[in-house]
């Protein structure tokens, strides 16, 4: 994945993230402080040096593969589900016993 592939999320509207992921980093007060410090040396903003970092990082790293996702059980129709069951309204067959 190169650069050019990849639209960047300070290209989009607030709230949009390039692959429908959202990505979330808390940063204390003097991180960002550090963050917005080099942003502006390298003029440019820190959100955007963010998303550099991360899309650098992204290229560098084994993707897993995508986890199994099958049904943890087979599907259970209504009739094997109300099996054994009687409608309302039908007479009781079997008396309770007193």
């Amino acid at each position: 994945m190169s650069q050019d592939d990849v639209v960047g999320a300070s290209t989009l509207a607030p709230g949009h993230t390039p692959g429908g992921i959202p990505l979330k980093i808390h940063l204390g007060e003097r991180e960002y402080v550090a963050l917005v410090r080099i942003a502006q040396h390298r003029r440019t903003t820190a959100a955007r040096l963010v998303e550099q970092l991360v899309l650098h990082a992204l290229q560098r790293t084994d993707v897993p593969p995508p986890a199994e996702s099958g049904p943890k059980r087979p599907h259970t129709s209504y009739e094997e589900a109300t099996r054994g069951y009687r409608p309302d309204g039908e007479p009781d067959t079997h008396p309770t016993p007193v």
